[in-house]
């Protein structure tokens, strides 16, 4: 590209950085006329097209609802506040600006305005998976000041956050175990060997995932490790001792949970699901828009089953991996099949339950890291504007936004967030268990901020394009089109509220011109765009019927 071509983008950025401080969340009306061309509609009258994507033309609202931008974290690879090497709760305190600052006046945080915390309950591992206390903080971590201080500060910034409960089992170390333990020992198997899944076998058929107990031809449950040890959620004292838990974090604060390994809790999906029910009805008894998400690792047709539980929201595993519905729209290049799957799952779990919320995510913790498998700086932008850009709620796993990698084991997925090359204050330099080869990311936070073409400026521009326009997260989606004849270009029109927008996605890596004509859609604003390609030409444009869409770039018209 040009000199004057980025002399032009530079300028531009730098005018929406100041049009843009009246708005961003304080919900009020800016315009710019400099900051917008024009072109004609269908019917004759004259559409602004905002040079610069349209974030200084349109004013958006902070949610107070559950639809939210969730931002996934590793509180052990975060950010190291005291020098110890391990991430912090203080740690996060110390980064919340950078996620979102709170002030309208700025636009330089990420936008999120949702955090899902993995597990920060004491554990002997470093995941945590494994709890031993479901009502502390593990010390590497900090305290319980430190964690109400946390809920405080993201609150004062309209973040809500979730938390990780891990009910399908505790740790070995937990108080529950060791003495159902003991009283096995004792001859007593009707105290708190009843909240776990315990039995004798002698006839040494043990199945797979049971272990022994450490007590004559006893073994107990464990399908995930011998360190954690599956909990009975049919009993009901483990089901009283849960709902003293659900109080203690929600009195505290916290917006909700992510449930870990739904699909584990019982042996059969209906008992799972009634588990599930209990819990989701318990929780909202105590805060009534509590929110939910699910972990229920399978295919979409068990996915929307577990929405019958009434649980908010499960995350939609079909999206994520290198196989998944984002990496065959990216990698095919065809919108117009990904559009009709997001109604299509829309339809179904919508069947399932009335208020259901759509979780979308290309990796997480548990998964090889997006970056690994979208190789190219414009193909890992395209993939965020498809998961980000659909209704319900986008989990960004940290790092993310700044194509961090990692595939093989799971410490690996799970490294020090790259703050800065030159400074290596807060960065948490290993990980137990990973396999030593450590990688970083072509850009840090803090060279990305200063590179307005980076991804992680592009995933700020996504998040406020969502944020401007509430249909796409709130809405029911009414229809799609195809726009091409390739299936490049491709749009889904959703409703909210008794407003539609029309979100368009062309994931071709070439400027696409396509016909919108009335019966298509009447435009008669464009909201904004996010351009992904390295297109010349950087400006969208409409004139008439036509709109021709720079490369990998959603737009959003109303």
């Amino acid at each position: 590209m040009s000199k004057a071509f980025y002399s032009k983008r530079l300028l531009a950025m730098a005018m929406s950085a100041v049009l843009m401080s009246g708005f961003v969340l304080g919900g009020c009306d800016n315009t710019s006329e400099d900051s917008t061309s024009t072109a004609s509609s269908t019917d004759g009258n004259t559409i602004a097209v905002p040079e610069d994507g349209g974030f200084t033309t349109v004013s958006y609202t902070a949610s107070d609802d559950k639809y939210r931008n969730y931002y996934e974290i590793f509180v052990y690879s975060f950010y190291d506040s005291d020098g110890d090497g391990i991430g912090d709760i203080n740690g996060i305190i110390e980064k919340l600006d950078y996620l979102n600052d709170g002030d309208d006046s700025t636009t330089t945080d990420l936008g999120i305005d949702g955090i899902w915390l993995m597990p920060i309950m004491p554990s002997s591992s470093y995941h945590k998976y494994n709890v031993s206390d479901y009502m502390d903080i593990d010390s590497d971590y900090g305290t319980l000041e430190d964690f109400q201080n946390l809920l405080d500060e993201a609150h004062e910034r309209g973040i809500s956050v979730i938390i990780d409960l891990v009910i399908n089992h505790t740790g070995r170390d937990h108080e529950w175990f060791q003495t159902a333990k003991e009283e096995v020992a004792e001859g007593n198997l009707d105290g708190y060997a009843q909240y776990y899944n315990i039995e004798e076998i002698t006839d040494g058929n043990v199945p797979d995932g049971w272990a022994k107990l450490g007590v004559g031809d006893y073994y107990y449950e464990c399908q995930f490790d011998t360190s954690m040890p599956d909990l009975n959620l049919q009993n009901e004292d483990v089901r009283a001792e849960i709902e003293d838990i659900v109080d203690f974090w929600l009195d505290m604060g916290v917006d909700g949970f992510r449930l870990d390994a739904v699909l584990y809790y019982e042996d059969s999906n209906d008992e799972s699901i009634e588990d599930l029910e209990w819990l989701y009805d318990y929780a909202q008894s105590v805060k009534e828009d509590v929110y939910m998400v699910g972990e229920c690792w399978d295919g979409s047709n068990i996915i929307s089953q577990f929405y019958e539980s009434g649980v908010d929201s499960f995350f939609n595993f079909d999206m994520q991996s290198s196989t998944g519905r984002v990496a065959k729209a990216v990698n095919t290049l065809k919108a117009n099949n990904y559009v009709e799957y997001l109604q299509s799952w829309q339809e179904t779990i919508l069947e399932k339950n009335e208020d259901a919320i759509v979780a979308s995510f290309i990796s997480n913790h548990d998964t090889a890291r997006s970056a690994g498998f979208f190789y190219e700086d414009s193909t890992r932008k395209m993939a965020a504007a498809l998961y980000i850009m659909t209704p319900g709620n986008p989990f960004i796993y940290y790092g993310e936004e700044i194509a961090m990698t990692g595939s093989s084991n799971d410490p690996d997925k799970r490294k020090g967030m790259y703050w800065s090359r030159t400074d290596d204050t807060g960065y948490v330099e290993s990980i137990p268990g990973e396999s030593g080869d450590v990688t970083v990311p072509d850009q840090s936070v803090e060279e990305a901020q200063e590179d307005e073409d980076s991804l992680l400026n592009f995933y700020k521009r996504l998040i406020r394009l969502k944020l401007q326009n509430p249909e796409i997260a709130r809405g029911t989606i009414t229809s799609t089109v195809q726009l091409d004849d390739n299936g490049y270009v491709a749009a889904y029109i959703t409703e909210y509220d008794g407003s539609e927008v029309m979100v368009i996605f062309n994931v071709s890596d070439e400027s696409q011109s396509v016909e919108i004509t009335s019966d298509i859609f009447e435009i008669t604003e464009i909201r904004g765009y996010a351009v992904g390609g390295d297109d010349a030409e950087y400006n969208l444009t409409y004139s008439g019927t036509t709109m021709t869409i720079p490369a990998r770039t959603v737009v959003v018209v109303k």
